[in-house]
């Protein structure tokens, strides 16, 4: 049951333990990126990367189509647009083509026609060669922002896998070099194998199939654990050691084993109860129902409000 008693936290406590120890940080760091706080500091990091590394890009793109209009001998007006500047220059092109046309149905004269038609010839190259140019220099600029955009997709995923390998406990008995090699690795494996479906990452194993818990797709610190369970230090045997059934939720002889601060009304029980579910591969029906029903009486869950 929840304690209804509040006491002090000690920030500066919890600030200088953090400073020294990798697994609390990465603790703090897993319950402040479920928050909406944490998930507003997520955004902004990566808007104000995107503006720093990418967004710039953009202008140089519309810098440069100006720059080569103004070269040509055109003159940008004061306080327009590129995108509205270029589409007077195509409406001055279509106005100067229809008076030639009217010019040349008008005169019999054929030196005349003749220059006329020279001039539109070497326009017509002049225009060619620049909208060769400017695709050009366009199609350059979009390599760029997508090598940027995959450099800032890499970033995260690497960001996600050492946030939980900071809190995994590593065989002190194997080299610290060879420790180091085998995380370098498996995280290029995994970034490199991942793929992004509905703005989500889905591991990936190298033979194009994602990595299973049960019937579900696993969760990074589930493969993690899979990947690197070489030099991840074992439990003794004997007991339940390493083993807390209520750190994250776990099934113990037919009993789901919760831990009680995950939740505080009917509600969040639910939905704490289903995760797990559905990380064991327990697809909804009697198994399901015997469970929940034996977790919400043990744990008197009818005495916390519904919401």
């Amino acid at each position: 049951m929840e304690n209804e008693n509040k006491t002090a936290i000690d920030f500066d406590g919890i600030r200088s333990l953090a400073n020294e120890d990798k697994t609390i940080q990465a603790k703090l760091l897993d319950i402040v990126k479920g928050t909406d706080t944490g998930k507003a500091y997520a955004e902004t990091i990566a808007k104000n990367y995107f503006e720093e590394n990418i967004g710039h890009e953009h202008k140089k793109i519309y810098d440069f189509v100006d720059q080569a209009l103004i070269g040509a001998g055109l003159e940008k007006p004061q306080g327009v647009k590129t995108s509205e500047w270029a589409a007077m220059i195509a409406n001055q092109n279509k106005e100067m083509a229809d008076q030639i046309n009217a010019l040349k149905s008008n005169t019999d004269n054929s030196e005349t026609l003749n220059k006329i038609e020279e001039l539109k010839k070497r326009h017509k190259k002049e225009k060619e060669q620049f909208t060769m140019d400017a695709k050009k220099e366009i199609d350059s600029r979009d390599s760029e922002l997508n090598a940027l955009k995959n450099k800032l997709s890499s970033l995260n995923k690497s960001t996600e896998i050492n946030s939980i390998i900071n809190g995994l406990e590593f065989n002190k008995s194997l080299d610290e070099g060879l420790i180091k090699d085998v995380i370098t690795l498996k995280t290029q494996q995994l970034i490199a194998n991942s793929v992004e479906e509905d703005g989500k990452i889905v591991w990936m194993k190298a033979d194009g199939t994602p990595y299973k818990d049960g019937i579900l797709n696993a969760d990074l610190s589930y493969i993690l654990k899979q990947e690197l369970g070489s030099i991840i230090a074992q439990s003794n045997p004997g007991g339940n050691a390493g083993n807390d059934p209520t750190k994250g939720g776990d099934i113990v002889n037919s009993q789901v084993m919760m831990q009680e601060g995950t939740f505080k009304t009917q509600e969040q029980f639910l939905s704490e109860f289903d995760k797990i579910a559905q990380r064991k591969g327990i697809p909804k029906g009697e198994e399901y129902n015997k469970l929940y029903w034996e977790a919400f009486n043990r744990y008197d869950i009818k005495s916390l409000r519904e919401y």
